[in-house]
């Protein structure tokens, strides 16, 4: 049910819509877990230059079951259709339609840790300008621990190989390979959550990524959070 007030046309200077619509089967329980859901957004800006506006539409199907007491399988699948319109700068102008699988398999030792690998598959093409595609393979693994409620730890590492053809330094390119670049790409982090009393909190984390022709890029931060 998509129900618009505002008008949508010349006269509108700014507007930003979000609706999003899920059906459930067996909600929460990992026994043949179904949830389809659909994404549509819009978002306008003016400018003193120009226009820009944004909009998206998606369609998601998430599966989850487990296997005994150990095995739990994951599927997503995603067909998405992303538009971006500048009036003054076409190179920003894109329709690029998506395809994506997403398996994943889990080991639950127990509540508290977790051990998963996955394969995640993207097909991407741009129907605007310069027609650019890309096809991406991502192999991972991730691993949790938790211990309570006082100390948890997330580890992950994925390996993407991006087949993309068309130019690489262009802004639909940035948002086709999401920031990384044609080829073998390498991508790391690791988080640490630790409870240091009843009310401070300290928060590490650790992101890194490597392309083929690019040094490694390290990102870290350190928070300590208090709660009164």
């Amino acid at each position: 049910f998509n129900f618009n007030p505002f008008i949508n046309g010349d006269n509108l200077l700014a507007s930003n819509f979000n609706l999003k619509n899920s059906l459930y089967f067996n909600r929460g329980r990992q026994h043949y877990s179904t949830t389809y859901t659909y994404l549509k957004s819009s978002n306008k800006n003016t400018y003193s230059i120009s226009e820009q506006e944004l909009s998206l539409w998606s369609h998601q199907l998430q599966f989850n079951h487990k296997l005994g007491k150990f095995w739990l399988t994951e599927f997503l699948a995603v067909i998405s259709n992303t538009k971006s319109r500048s009036m003054a700068f076409s190179n920003r102008n894109y329709g690029i339609l998506n395809y994506e699988l997403n398996p994943k398999f889990s080991y639950i030792l127990n509540p508290n840790t977790r051990f998963e690998i996955l394969y995640h598959f993207k097909d991407k093409s741009n129907n605007v300008g310069l027609s650019e595609t890309l096809k991406s393979h991502t192999i991972g693994s991730n691993g949790r621990y938790a211990s309570g409620k006082r100390f948890s730890l997330q580890a992950s590492f994925n390996m993407i190989l991006n087949d993309f053809h068309g130019i690489e330094n262009s802004a639909v390119a940035y948002q086709m390979l999401e920031g990384l670049r044609k080829g073998t790409n390498f991508a790391w982090n690791l988080s640490l959550q630790k409870s240091i009393n009843s009310y401070l909190d300290l928060n590490i984390s650790y992101i890194a990524r490597k392309s083929e022709q690019t040094k490694a890029i390290h990102t870290g931060s350190v928070q300590v959070r208090a709660s009164f």
